[in-house]
């Protein structure tokens, strides 16, 4: 149904969840994005019809991929509405975590009731964008911690990590602790070839405490990096990603 409106699309397995990515810019850009969300059946609410074509070219991009992984699983194509905090409202027996960066999109989605996903997906800082960015993502500790790290990426390329880690730990955590959380409520432990180790600064809910630790798994491309997490649910209510 939606392969034709992608290009690079690659599916996988991780720990039972189901993933999309694909590029979508060049496709989406040359169609009627309200038609082709009608054709197939993706619900068109107000926020999104009043934004720009960029955030309507993400939205729409993202639903036709969690709807190919819906369909995949044998889940009701049910409708993934944003809630008024744009965070997408889940349906019952349904729970995932969507990103985009550039062109660039990517959905996971299972069917798991005790666990949530948090994933996030962000091309390479530069590094113009660190001197200017890593006061913001990182404490002072943070930055100390990156230049003294033996690590084979670039300080602005670890950047991107972190920053993508503490994105994607924050989607996963949000359905608990429904309230924004600021870079420095996460700090990084340490980096391996292929996980990322954050640890809660402050109490992010009753369940979620400082001190509080969690491993992550990264994957790198010429392009960026994604990152994903999954943590068990402490709460029923529902929500994962933007």
């Amino acid at each position: 149904m939606t392969a034709q409106l992608f290009h690079n699309l690659q599916q996988w397995q991780w720990r039972g969840w189901h993933l999309c990515n694909a590029g979508f810019a060049p496709l989406l850009a040359r169609v009627d994005l309200h038609q082709l969300a009608a054709d197939n059946a993706i619900a068109w609410p107000a926020q999104i019809a009043q934004a720009v074509p960029k955030r309507q070219a993400e939205y729409l991009a993202a639903r036709l991929l969690l709807r190919r992984l819906q369909h995949q699983l044998g889940l009701t194509p049910a409708q993934i509405l944003p809630g008024a905090d744009r965070s997408p409202c889940w349906p019952a027996g349904q729970q995932g975590s969507v990103s985009h960066s550039g062109d660039l999109v990517l959905a996971g989605l299972g069917s798991h009731t005790g666990r949530r996903l948090g994933v996030d997906l962000e091309q390479w800082l530069t590094s113009a964008q660190y001197q200017e960015l890593a006061p913001a993502i990182l404490s002072a500790d943070e930055q100390q911690w990156c230049q003294r790290e033996n690590s084979n990426m670039t300080l602005a390329q670890q950047l991107t990590l972190i920053f993508a880690a503490k994105e994607a730990l924050y989607k996963a955590l949000y359905p608990d602790c429904r309230q924004i959380m600021e870079f420095s409520a996460a700090r990084v432990m340490a980096i391996t070839a292929s996980q990322i180790l954050l640890q809660l600064t402050q109490d992010w809910s009753a369940d979620w405490c400082a001190g509080n630790e969690i491993w992550l798994e990264y994957q790198t491309s010429p392009h960026g990096v994604q990152v994903l997490t999954e943590v068990s649910s402490r709460t029923a209510a529902s929500g994962a990603g933007v």
